[in-house]
């Protein structure tokens, strides 16, 4: 019989003759590495909400600009190994809805489930942008689905979050921009505000709230 340790040692040479190759870390580049990571990072805010020292919910917000599609779209397009057409292809429909309007993605815990409703027609959350000349409301809110791409793509998403995209028209004068505007999301719970301006947190870490209330 063959000892363990040898049958190992001969499978790597076997299979290292066989031109086959191992990975050690997937995927490559990683989440926080890259020119991605720096335009994601840059253009996401947090928020904590307590009442007391109750945790009643929390909010990360990505603010998908043009420069954050465009890097997202290379990103996805290293993973993915895309050819020129693939690639030239997504990135024309990501520029597109760049143009069409403002768009976040906004990660969302709420310690009772129920109020974790944003895509319900009859939500309890009002979703406003506010700027120092107007407010904008929601046109469109839509669930995403948690897989492992959008875990990659944004890694501080946890098990008991939610995941929306979020659509607003741009602001009279333009697009809104890098700074001078809030993102709230205001309800019976309390209010969430994302302020951009206010420096982006660094190393955004995965927050592990408790498990969401049912009832």
């Amino acid at each position: 019989m063959i000892p363990a340790r040898a049958a190992g040692v001969a499978l790597l040479v076997v299979v290292a003759a066989s031109g086959c190759a191992f990975r050690t870390r997937t995927p490559d580049p990683g989440p926080g590495e890259g020119e991605w990571a720096q335009v994601r990072d840059a253009a996401t805010r947090r928020h904590i909400l307590y009442d007391g020292v109750t945790h009643r919910a929390n909010a990360t917000a990505t603010h998908l600009t043009r420069a954050v599609r465009e890097a997202r779209v290379h990103r996805l397009s290293v993973w993915k190994s895309w050819t020129d057409a693939e690639y030239a292809k997504q990135l024309a429909a990501e520029q597109a809805a760049a143009a069409a309007g403002e768009e976040f993605l906004v990660v969302l815990y709420t310690a009772n489930l129920r109020n974790n409703d944003l895509d319900s027609p009859d939500t309890l959350w009002h979703l406003a942008v506010r700027t120092g000349d107007a407010e904008i409301l929601a046109s469109e809110v839509h669930a995403v689905p948690s897989d492992v791409e959008v875990q990659n793509l944004f890694p501080w998403i946890s098990r008991f979050d939610v995941i929306y995209t979020i659509r607003f028209p741009h602001p009279p004068g333009g697009d809104l921009g890098d700074t001078g505007f809030v993102l709230e999301l205001a309800s019976a719970v309390g209010k969430i505000p994302l302020d951009w301006d206010m420096p982006p947190v660094p190393n955004l870490p995965e927050l592990l709230p408790a498990p969401p209330e049912r009832r």
